[in-house]
């Protein structure tokens, strides 16, 4: 928790496929809780969303469901696992139409973020669809900034590179993803003088 927090809407879209194991499904909501951790949840503070996504995507919850953070985490920590395919470009779109839509929660002042984390490549309709870079940008239109994070070699880098905009980290194995954790926390979402969101965040590939 950081005294210089400013408003973020964050949405974390967590791949539950097939090629991610039972063992590190846990290990990835444990990463996501400890995210959650370093910041003050609330309406006037940090504000998260979850969409899961294997064959299809769903909205676990939006930004307005959880507003403290041990309940939050508490949901977190029970997201089901799926197992199946990797559908992408739908957890893009209804990041986009339900979790940032009007209504949805999203507050004027807030910076609206989604942190992606995958181990695979996306094939639903196809493998390389269209449709997921389509969705990607629609977001960035929308005012939606990406973060990528690709697990394990498996992952097409330069895909998520250019879904993230180059906002882009790659770790080895799951375990490695605690590695990541601060530079990750909400805090560093919060503008500088001087200084854009782009520019300090994920800034190596």
């Amino acid at each position: 928790m950081s005294v210089a927090e400013c408003p973020v809407d964050l949405n974390f879209v967590v791949d539950s496929s097939g090629s991610v194991s039972r063992s590190d499904w846990t290990t990835s909501l444990n990463f996501v809780a400890e995210v959650v951790r370093r910041s003050t949840i609330g309406p006037n503070n940090v504000q998260v969303a979850f969409v899961v996504f294997s064959n299809v995507a769903t909205v676990e919850w939006g930004l307005t469901r959880y507003q403290d953070s041990a309940s939050l985490i508490n949901a977190i920590l029970n997201v089901r696992y799926i197992g199946s395919s990797t559908n992408l470009n739908d957890a893009l779109y209804l990041t986009r139409t339900q979790v940032f839509a009007p209504g949805g929660g999203t507050r004027a002042n807030a910076i609206k973020a989604t942190i992606i984390l995958t181990d695979g490549e996306d094939n639903v309709p196809e493998v390389g669809t269209p449709l997921t870079l389509q969705n990607a940008t629609q977001c960035w239109n929308d005012g939606i900034r990406l973060f990528a994070i690709g697990v394990t070699d498996v992952v097409d880098a330069d895909r998520l590179i250019q879904i993230s905009r180059y906002n882009y980290r790659h770790v080895n194995d799951f375990d490695a993803l605690q590695n990541i954790v601060d530079q990750l926390s909400p805090i560093n979402l919060c503008p500088q003088t001087g200084t854009d969101i782009v520019e300090r965040l994920f800034i190596s590939v």
